[in-house]
């Protein structure tokens, strides 16, 4: 595990995972007992799982929201790459949904939700990274923290999603931060013309970054993803470690 860029010291230990629940209050985590057992739910109110090195503090943190179909903890193998520049904080909702789409009532309550227990961990320069149904409810929070908490993200990563209202008129763009959208070249449900309606969501910047295939490109292109996070955060101006 290492530094992708320059000045990044080398770890010296393992990242550390503690996970919070109800309002973010931190509670211990470890590898082996925070992936859910046959049987058991998942908490009743949105979770975080901090990932972190503690010996090396990080400058930036990267709140990650997974699919629908996806454990958060499938960030962690992302989190050996990211660290220690960036430090992920990753989103575990009320309950396994297994549908990418949530009607619109649903998806309302859902981001409230995530944006009271994510709203006090924007202390430090702070980005969103969502992926599938998490790139809409990241983008849904992030429109929340610059109307509401007066914290806007330096920038929201959104992967594999088509725009929201993409086939129509979204009105005046909603967020003023950058946007990046990831997407494969030949995914059918995140088709090139809807992953550039992104562009509409925001006055900021607006980058697309495509992979090769379909599908899947999170685990077989993770340090291509990694990279382009390092870059975009770091391009938007240096930060000092907490």
């Amino acid at each position: 595990m290492r530094a992708l860029h320059p000045g990044g010291a080398r770890p010296s230990a393992r990242p550390r995972v503690r996970g919070t629940t109800r309002g973010g209050v931190p509670g211990s985590m470890t590898h082996a007992d925070s992936r859910p057992s046959p049987g058991e739910t998942l908490p009743d109110e949105v979770g975080l799982i901090q990932i972190r090195q503690p010996a090396l503090p990080s400058s930036y943190r990267l709140i990650c929201f997974p699919s629908a179909r996806n454990s958060p903890l499938c960030y962690l193998s992302m989190a050996e790459l990211l660290l220690p520049t960036v430090e992920p904080l990753v989103v575990q909702y009320p309950q396994l949904r297994a549908a990418e789409d949530l009607d619109p009532a649903e998806c309302t309550s859902l981001a409230d939700q995530v944006f009271e227990a994510v709203r006090g961990w924007v202390g430090r320069p702070f980005a969103l990274f969502g992926h599938r149904l998490g790139a809409e409810l990241a983008y849904e929070v992030a429109c929340r923290l610059e109307r509401e908490a007066y914290s806007a993200p330096l920038t929201l990563f959104v992967s594999g999603r088509t725009a929201p209202g993409h086939r129509g008129s979204l009105g005046p763009p909603a967020l003023n931060c950058r946007i990046v959208a990831l997407t494969a070249q030949y995914d059918p449900r995140a088709t090139l013309s809807g992953v550039r309606g992104w562009r509409r969501c925001t006055c900021g910047r607006f980058d697309l970054e495509t992979f090769p295939g379909a599908q899947g490109y999170l685990k077989t292109h993770s340090r291509e993803v990694v990279n382009i996070v390092h870059d975009q955060l770091i391009s938007l101006g240096g930060a000092d470690p907490e």
